[in-house]
């Protein structure tokens, strides 16, 4: 079975590649669910976080206070380092399971969509990668419309991000989404043949 990893900065196209994948009969693993799936009430996860940043980051019915984990975690380099050195493993655990599920029901192909794809090291549990770039306008603009955030506050969720150079010196194909959808389009179908080139 192939094992493909999507990714890309916020407001590229991404999720929109891999809903058109996922409605071509590729199935597509949501990273982020995951993420959220592990820091449920009774993960381990959840009893590790609250170990390592306050157990007041639980609220009280035992779910996590995102918010407040994120204020924490992000405060500086070395809390973020020791949230990634929490949550990674058990989400690659989770995809490596996914993934043998899939291949357990006979798929021939599979889609990793995460954000963080390279910067968690997912992109190691993979065959082929994948990202979708876009123009700043492009970005800018998707991201308005889809979070109602102000032209500074779409900007600053975008700094924050790594630039174009950082996704075209790891991924394998590179997406350009220039706003046009169709153009879109047809560029995911011509991953889909490169897909079936590869599952053959």
């Amino acid at each position: 079975m192939i094992k493909i990893g999507l990714t890309g900065p916020t407001g590229a196209g991404k999720s929109t590649v891999a809903e058109w994948l996922l409605c071509a009969g590729v199935p597509v693993i949501d990273s982020d669910k995951v993420a959220r799936e592990i820091t449920l009430p009774g993960q381990p996860t959840l009893s590790v976080l609250a170990e390592a940043f306050g157990k007041d980051i639980l609220l009280p019915d035992g779910s996590l206070d995102r918010k407040k984990l994120a204020e924490r975690a992000f405060s500086d380099p070395d809390s973020t380092a020791r949230l990634n050195a929490i949550t990674h493993p058990a989400i690659t655990e989770r995809v490596k399971t996914a993934f043998a599920t899939y291949e357990a029901a006979g798929e021939k192909a599979v889609v990793l969509d995460a954000p963080l794809l390279f910067e968690s090291t997912l992109d190691r549990v993979c065959d082929h990668t994948v990202a979708v770039l876009a123009p700043e306008s492009v970005r800018l603009a998707r991201i308005r419309a889809r979070d109602s955030l102000s032209e500074d506050a779409a900007k600053t969720r975008m700094n924050a991000q790594p630039g174009d150079d950082f996704y075209t010196a790891r991924a394998e194909i590179i997406l350009h989404n220039d706003g046009d959808p169709d153009a879109l389009k047809r560029q995911t179908e011509e991953l889909l043949s490169r897909i079936a080139g590869w599952t053959v």
